[in-house]
């Protein structure tokens, strides 16, 4: 652009020196405090222009230049809540040019703290109290622009906001679902897994029911084989005891046909 427009108002010398004849006295006067202070603030020296202007303020307090020049210093200083203080000591003043600047200047100094909205308000009033201010002007769409671009960012940011917040939601969602459909997935193989245990337990089951009839049978059999023996031994047993009895028999019945003979 070629220079700075958000500039900062020069000191105001020139009020001071109108009111010369008031401040004139013995030894040291604001004048000539704030003279001094006017030389230290162009050569840089913003700490020892303001401890001039200070000790100018002490002399002439009701002097709105003097908090004037003490707000360019302290924001020179970077100190701008106190630079702020001043200028609003001389938003008041008669002097429309220098009620004008003081605005102008807390708009600058609001600016450089952040505070965009203050900063528009101080140019409008900078221009209220001096309409032909082109500085004033030119601050004062410079923050209506970023103002605007800032309200921009901000529903952008939103607009981000919601449309992160939905993918999530919708992520949230794709994954419950995702999570159900693996229960799902995980409950019917489970269901298949009691299906094939049930079947194999049935299986099994039925292998060990089958095993367990071909014992019962085969101890059956085995029982039936016995039982069989066992007749088979009693039929001998029996057997063998008709053919003793008949021995016997036999013996007693020979034993009977003794011949018993009467001898006459």
């Amino acid at each position: 652009m070629g220079r700075d427009r958000r500039r900062i108002r020069a000191v105001v010398v020139v009020a001071l020196v109108a009111c010369a004849p008031a401040l004139a006295g013995f030894g040291e006067t604001a004048e000539s405090r704030n003279r001094r202070g006017n030389k230290l603030y162009r050569d840089g020296a913003f700490d020892d222009a303001l401890t001039e202007y200070r000790s100018a303020q002490v002399l002439s307090p009701e002097l709105p230049e003097l908090s004037f020049n003490a707000g360019d210093a302290l924001y020179r200083k970077g100190e701008f809540e106190d630079a702020l203080r001043e200028f609003e000591r001389v938003a008041g003043a008669s002097d429309s040019l220098l009620a004008s600047g003081a605005r102008y200047n807390a708009g600058n100094a609001y600016l450089n703290s952040g505070d965009l909205a203050s900063a528009l308000e101080a140019y409008k009033s900078a221009l209220r109290r001096n309409p032909s201010d082109e500085d004033a002007k030119y601050n004062l769409e410079l923050v209506t622009a970023m103002l605007e671009q800032q309200q921009q960012q901000g529903e952008d940011q939103q607009d981000q906001q919601q449309d992160q917040e939905q993918q999530d939601q919708e992520s949230e969602s794709e994954q419950e679902q995702q999570q159900d459909e693996e229960q799902q997935s995980d409950g019917k193989e489970g269901e298949q897994d009691e299906e094939r245990q049930g079947e194999q337990d049935q299986e099994q089951e039925g292998s060990e029911g089958e095993e367990e009839e071909q014992q019962q049978q085969e101890e059956q059999q085995s029982e039936s084989a016995m039982t069989e023996e066992e007749a088979e031994r009693l039929l001998d047993a029996i057997q063998q005891a008709e053919r003793e009895l008949q021995a016997e028999l036999r013996g007693a019945a020979a034993k009977k046909r003794v011949k018993v003979e009467k001898d006459w």
